[in-house]
């Protein structure tokens, strides 16, 4: 006999009745059910009648690496920073910044292993970066939709040319970044953010195809990332959201071998010093929902950037993520969120919303003429214009 074989089944409708003999007269909607920001009605409870079967693409493991974002202020005491880093338990590094010669490099990666440790470079000419260092894992990349064009206008047909022959040259990395965070550290919502990112892909992939770089290479060679908030079971529905949706456009373009690879970093907060401690705890939240998500790799943002604290912080943001490793075992279970009722209908509401988003912008055109078409000359105007377009 099963364990729940001697329990009756309870259905949607018995709790509904429950709670509205409970409620007395109180108004269901207005007293429990929640409209987020995202316009999602969150109901006071979720079971079996109302879970949506999961489709959502897997990772085939739970593990992600921890990443240290260094910004290169000097070569040497980038190089230094990262050697602390990599000390303190990180195994993957990101450089954002430029490097103008091979010696810089030397210097840079001076006593780091990089056939061990991943590396990444962040920076407005992967080409030349490219020519210092030959990299089997990690990536070279910009991502010139969000950062370039819109903040300075450039003509975006040299650099698309010049991520071309990057993306032709290398084997091993990415070299195309769709870099989400910036939309989610501008305010907008996890839909909006999605819808964007995954309309700049498609222009990435439209862009490259007419340079005669196959699908398969351009999937193989672009990375996601995603800022993290403090909503908790949002943030991990959005992550599972962009796996499913993207999976929908790589089979458009007649792509199966291939998973989405996402990079997850804790969106930057501002508040009071007093908050500094708070802000440990958040840190630790937005983590949790990026690896319950499926994050392949993550960042977590010093809670206290100051000079004199930033080495304490950091180190604390390392520790955390080696916390839910080694202590809170989350690298052992395999797509944790899976069948939580909840989860599964905020991962369907967010990826139908993002969706919806997605298509408003391909049907004006697409990424790019979104933007022309708004008479858009900074990012200001960006954020203005497409924060305007009215998604139900």
């Amino acid at each position: 006999m099963g364990l729940f074989k001697g329990f009756d089944k309870v259905s949607r409708q018995d709790w509904l009745d429950k709670i509205t003999a409970d409620l007395k007269g109180k108004d269901f909607n207005e007293t429990l059910v929640w409209n987020s920001k995202e316009g999602i009605d969150v109901q006071p409870f979720y079971n079996s009648d109302t879970n949506i079967q999961s489709t959502t693409p897997l990772k085939p493991f739970n593990s992600w690496k921890i990443r240290e974002k260094i910004t290169i202020q000097s070569i040497k005491k980038a190089n230094q920073e990262a050697l602390l880093a990599l000390k303190g338990g990180a195994n993957s590094i990101l450089f954002i910044g430029e490097i103008n010669s091979q010696k810089e490099m030397n210097e840079l990666l001076s006593e780091i292993q990089t056939e061990i440790i991943e590396i990444h470079f962040y920076n407005s000419n992967p080409k030349k970066t490219s020519t210092f260092i030959k990299l089997n894992r990690g990536s070279i990349s910009y991502d010139y939709l969000s950062e370039a064009y819109l903040s300075k206008n450039d003509s975006i047909d040299k650099n698309i040319d010049d991520l071309a022959e990057n993306t032709s040259s290398n084997t091993n990395i990415k070299t195309i970044t769709v870099n989400g965070v910036n939309y989610a550290n501008n305010g907008f919502s996890l839909s909006e953010e999605i819808g964007l990112s995954l309309a700049q892909a498609v222009e990435y992939f439209n862009l490259l195809i007419d340079r005669g770089i196959k699908p398969s290479k351009i999937a193989n060679s672009i990375q996601f990332s995603f800022g993290i908030e403090t909503n908790y079971f949002f943030e991990i529905a959005k992550i599972r959201a962009a796996r499913k949706l993207w999976d929908i456009i790589l089979e458009q373009y007649q792509v199966t071998d291939t998973t989405m690879d996402i990079h997850s970093e804790t969106t930057i907060t501002k508040n009071s010093e007093e908050d500094n401690n708070y802000d440990i705890l958040r840190n630790t939240t937005k983590a949790m929902s990026a690896i319950i998500g499926g994050c392949d790799s993550l960042t977590i943002l010093p809670h206290d950037d100051s000079e004199t604290n930033i080495g304490f912080s950091n180190r604390i943001a390392r520790n955390i993520q080696h916390i839910l490793k080694e202590e809170a075992f989350f690298d052992k279970v395999n797509n944790p969120a899976d069948g939580a009722y909840y989860i599964e209908e905020l991962t369907d509401k967010i990826a139908s919303k993002s969706w919806t988003f997605f298509q408003e912008i391909e049907k004006k055109g697409g990424f790019l003429a979104c933007i022309d078409k708004g008479v858009i000359k900074n990012e200001e105007d960006a954020i203005s214009w497409l924060k305007s377009i009215d998604i139900k």
